[in-house]
């Protein structure tokens, strides 16, 4: 959960710059901008789930739920390419909300595997008395997030009523629960790639959950989640790290994967081979797994894959 807001920051840097990504993929974007916002939400939304109803991610306490881990860590890339092919088959959502629902997982993909290294020295450089690395490193990825946020917009926006639309993963506000049509495309790609998949019941709790806590977060209430002044700069610029950079560089990687992943919607080609030029870019394996190197300059990838 800590580092929600860092990937649905990096989901409207996409947006915001929609014209250096395939033509279907900045329509999707332009009409479907939530549903980019869930694709890149969907590993932290477990934390706003069972019990608690966001306490838990309130308080950033306890271990990483089961989902939350698996989205994460067993095989995301299988998991983004099986949900492409559901996509390119037109089934269980519209085109562009599947689209969108993409954009959104490989940014958030991008953005984690990014940040990963700094955040792993991080938490143990600045990790306080007491506290378990684990802690620490909910600690550093929140105050990370919230850096980003006032470098874009001259605020952290927590406790304002602002902070709302940015975790809305919704067409609407409301609590209401996840699509049948979205949840199939999750529950079909999760078996695949992770071997399990969450019930609705399960989806639709971590919904209203966050929710809750979007609730929470822009009311004065809200402000109890600020940093207070108390947060040094450096973990978010510094020796060790510098995350507008890392997530700039992460939104690079993501606009070549879509290039590449475009290509084969299109052509409806999911092969071993045409799966190869996603895992090119994005090899399998949790965030700390080792991206490669860019092998061309900016672009030059995604524009083969358009051609």
């Amino acid at each position: 959960m800590p580092a929600l807001l860092s990937s649905l920051t990096a989901v409207e840097r996409l947006a915001a710059h929609a014209s250096a990504l395939p033509p279907e993929f900045a329509r999707a974007l332009g009409e479907d901008l939530e549903y980019a916002r869930f694709g890149a939400a969907l590993p932290e939304l477990p934390w706003f789930g069972g019990w608690s109803h966001g306490l838990q991610a309130w308080f950033g306490r306890g271990e990483a739920p089961v989902f939350a881990r698996l989205f994460r860590e067993r095989a995301p890339v299988a998991f983004g390419l099986k949900a492409a092919e559901l996509v390119a088959n037109g089934a269980l959502v519209g085109t562009d909300a599947g689209l969108a629902f993409l954009a959104g997982h490989f940014t958030q993909l991008a953005v984690v595997r990014s940040l990963e290294p700094s955040v792993q020295r991080l938490s143990v450089m600045h990790r306080q008395p007491k506290e378990t690395v684990a802690a620490a490193r909910g600690r550093i990825e929140w105050v990370q997030s919230l850096f980003l946020m006032q470098e874009l917009h001259g605020s952290t926006l927590v406790g304002t009523s602002a902070v709302r639309s940015k975790l809305q993963i919704r067409k609407d506000s409301g609590p209401k629960g996840i699509g049948r049509g979205l949840y199939e495309l999750i529950r079909v790609a999760s078996h695949e790639a992770v071997g399990e998949t969450p019930t609705k019941l399960e989806v639709d709790g971590w919904m209203r959950g966050l929710y809750l806590f979007s609730l929470a977060l822009g009311s004065p209430l809200g402000k109890l989640k600020g940093m207070n002044g108390a947060a040094p700069r450096e973990l978010y610029r510094g020796p060790d790290v510098d995350v507008w950079s890392a997530v700039e560089g992460a939104l690079d990687t993501t606009r070549k994967a879509l290039g590449v992943l475009g290509g084969l919607i299109r052509r409806n080609s999911f092969t071993p081979r045409s799966r190869a030029k996603v895992l090119e870019l994005f090899p399998e394996g949790p965030p700390d797994v080792p991206m490669p190197r860019p092998s061309a300059p900016e672009g030059e990838a995604a524009q083969g894959e358009l051609q």
